[in-house]
């Protein structure tokens, strides 16, 4: 008996050690409440200071919403198309450099991109400068590819499914928006950029390869690397996972299961590796260190029927999650996942935002999509004074 009771003790502090490390692996929880802003449907989410007041601002299809009260500005008009706002993507970019932001915009069905211009902050009706049209572009988000420019470009996701549109990125300049091909056709559902070859330029990363930058990004028919096939997915990520020095890719499937990440193993070849394949239509991704443990982390979500109900799982239960990852014991990559949201109406949209909207130092998140516009608010720091 007292053999026994002995074996029960160690087991219960060995048990008590392994939860101990466990713990120490995993970062606690990272509370978030949420708010509604808008009940209407969306598929956008944009943080920024839109009238320069001193306070960030959200812009999602039609609206501004002033911050931190969150007050309704209709901006311009947005076609619908079956139901679905035309809308898919919102970026805040200094246009034409008069000092405040602008909203740069992309729709799917209707082929094209443009931008609505700030008028200094005022409310009212934004002028609508148009890019380009007749090419369907479903999203789009701004990189660095000039290493010489502080202004961002604008790198859209050409063609969707067909792949005959042109790949370009756009260049911001001083007086307008220049478009430059870096390769005839496109090359499927999804985009990213990275430095795949060391060499100190972001090339620009797609489904079934990349496109090796040159010295000047301005220089057309840039050279492709067909090394991989990642399907149709979203936002694509490059960064190093497991600390060998190689850059890897994170990404997400946009119309089917699954999140994974692309093991870089050298000389063109890659290794797949499932992070969750347990839910559907992780079609928005953001990359940031959400816990401040010095490691990017991935926010991302439920789309809310996508498809109109053909995409696998549509009819499933909405979830926002964020994931982090670690290094395991013997070496290989373990991912954690952490619920902010499942089984209610919140869903992630096309695009979702992360920044500190309260003032009190911690991150907060903007999700829009059909289901509605909402701000999950990070309770990490929220006994710090708060501009609320």
């Amino acid at each position: 008996m007292k053999r026994m009771k002995l074996i029960a003790v160690l087991a219960a502090a060995l048990l008590g050690v392994v939860s101990a490390i466990q713990a120490e692996r995993r970062s606690a929880e990272i509370v978030f409440t949420s708010r509604m802003i808008d009940p209407g449907a969306f598929e956008t989410a944009a943080v920024g200071d839109v009238n320069n007041d001193g306070h960030p601002d959200i812009v999602s299809g039609e609206n501004w919403y002033e911050g931190p009260r969150w007050i309704k500005h209709t901006f311009r008009s947005i076609e619908y198309y079956r139901n679905a706002t035309e809308d898919l993507t919102d970026l805040l970019v200094d246009v034409n450099h008069d000092g405040y932001l602008d909203v740069v915009s992309s729709a799917s069905h209707g082929n094209r991109i443009w931008w609505n211009e700030n008028p200094k902050g005022k409310t009212g009706e934004w002028k609508e400068h148009l890019i380009e049209s007749g090419h369907s572009i479903e999203f789009s988000f701004l990189v660095s590819l000039d290493q010489n420019s502080k202004t961002p470009a604008v790198l859209p996701q050409w063609g969707g499914h067909t792949m005959v549109d042109p790949l370009a990125w756009f260049e911001i300049t001083n007086e307008s928006v220049l478009k430059h091909v870096v390769s005839t056709r496109s090359y499927g559902h999804g985009i990213g950029v990275g430095d795949l070859n060391g060499d100190g330029r972001n090339d620009i990363i797609t489904p079934f390869g990349w496109l090796e930058a040159p010295a000047d990004p301005r220089t057309p028919n840039w050279t492709f690397h067909q090394e991989f096939n990642l399907e149709s997915v979203g936002y694509i990520y490059a960064l190093d996972v497991n600390g060998d020095g190689r850059v890897d890719l994170v990404t997400s499937v946009a119309h089917d299961y699954g999140l994974f990440w692309m093991e870089n193993m050298g000389g063109g070849k890659w290794q797949k590796h499932v992070i969750d394949d347990t839910w559907s239509q992780a079609h928005a991704m953001t990359m940031v260190d959400l816990n401040g443990d010095g490691r990017p982390d991935f926010v991302t979500g439920k789309r809310y029927m996508a498809h109109n109900g053909s995409d696998p799982g549509e009819r499933e239960p909405l979830g926002i999650y964020w994931y982090e990852y670690r290094k395991a014991a013997d070496g290989s990559i373990e991912w954690i996942k952490h619920v902010i949201d499942y089984g209610g109406r919140i869903s992630a949209g096309m695009q979702i935002a992360v920044a500190d909207l309260d003032g009190d130092g911690d991150l907060d998140l903007v999700m829009g999509g059909k289901t509605g516009l909402f701000l999950f608010e990070n309770q990490t720091n929220s006994t710090n004074t708060s501009r609320h």
